[in-house]
């Protein structure tokens, strides 16, 4: 558990998308996404082929991917722990995009991973459009999602003591 409150920490950064600022760091990532829905699929495919420069051009706040902004040594680290914990054989999109309260910029994705295991876990994934008008993915809600280290637990029904 300490292990998984330090990596949260280390994410958690401005505002919960842990990007800091840095010198500007460009590089080839490709267009940013213009609809929330590619967004979110980019993100998944970069995710599952372990793909951590195409993750930092999709991944970022309003003032657009984090690639652009952060020290890149710090990118990757925070990037290969969102990998993990996203790493999935599959994944399918249970809700969304849902509105975010007071965040017109902002939406919700409820996202069941199918991990190689054969484990689901369900989590919020949150993308927010960018000053440009593309859109990245903003906060991966890594708690939600379960340690990927940690087999699948079952599922406790009935009123035991």
């Amino acid at each position: 558990m300490r292990r998984l409150t330090g990596l949260l920490i280390l994410l958690s950064g401005a505002g919960g998308a842990g990007v800091a600022c840095g010198g500007a760091r460009g590089g080839p990532q490709g267009p940013v996404p213009q609809s929330m829905n590619e967004s979110l699929a980019q993100f998944l495919a970069a995710v599952k082929a372990n793909d951590l420069s195409r993750m930092g051009g999709l991944w970022g706040t309003e003032r657009g991917p984090a690639a652009q902004r952060m020290d890149g040594k710090t990118l990757r680290q925070r990037l290969a722990v969102i990998q993990k914990y996203l790493d999935h054989a599959g994944y399918r999109i249970i809700e969304g995009p849902l509105d975010v309260p007071g965040r017109v910029d902002l939406r919700t994705y409820r996202v069941e991973l199918q991990r190689a295991s054969g484990c689901r876990q369900a989590g919020s994934i949150d993308v927010v459009r960018t000053s440009s008008g593309g859109w990245v993915v903003y906060d991966v809600h890594l708690e939600s999602f379960g340690n990927p280290a940690a087999s699948c637990a079952p599922s406790r029904v009935g009123t035991r003591p």
